[in-house]
């Protein structure tokens, strides 16, 4: 956390505006697109589950990782688009240590089953393009053991900041969390 260069104080994220690190508007402009975010994307992902819910057509099993990936954007909504849009207004993160670690824990396993979704997706249509005359075809138990995989990979990354394998802290503007990549003490490192 810098320091006020006037007062040699350290200025908590947690307690105090972070306007010394951007101008005022510059954290109205974060809280409106973080409006633009949830706006957009939570009608588009609850849809998504709503409509695959209804259909009984829509039940494929590619179409299971699709909803892995709508849920894990719907975390990222709920857990990190509000939190963050809430704070933005404020100035700084104002639900104090423990909202860091649950808005970090929830942004970061939202956006580790985004990333290992569409790592499965790939995987999928890498087998179906390279190689087409095999006799392998992703089914109900392919994609189960997909979702399952894309859950296993993103809590092994969004779990151990909370069991002191480093920490979630304010990063950036200070007006959300992530893992703490930054802080060089054996005791935070992440690194092995």
């Amino acid at each position: 956390v810098p320091m006020s260069n006037a007062t040699g104080v350290v200025r908590s994220p947690y307690d105090y505006p972070q306007y010394y690190l951007v101008a005022p508007w510059a954290y109205g402009c974060l809280a409106a697109y973080m409006f633009f975010l949830i706006l957009t994307g939570f009608p588009i992902n609850f849809l998504t589950l709503y409509v695959t819910i209804e259909h009984k057509k829509l039940r494929s099993a590619l179409n299971y990782i699709l909803l892995n990936l709508a849920i894990s954007d719907l975390f990222m909504v709920f857990g990190g688009f509000t939190t963050t849009m809430y704070t933005s207004l404020h100035g700084y993160f104002v639900f104090g240590r423990l909202g860091c670690n649950l808005e970090g824990f929830f942004a970061t396993l939202g956006g580790e089953m985004g990333l290992w979704s569409l790592v499965v997706l790939a995987f999928e249509r890498w087998m179906v393009v390279c190689k087409p005359v095999s006799n392998f075809r992703f089914g109900e138990n392919h994609a189960i053991m997909g979702v399952v995989f894309t859950w296993i990979m993103a809590c092994s990354c969004a779990v151990p900041p909370l069991v002191g394998w480093s920490r979630y802290i304010p990063e950036g503007m200070q007006c959300s969390c992530g893992v703490d990549y930054y802080t060089r003490v054996p005791g935070f490192n992440n690194e092995f």
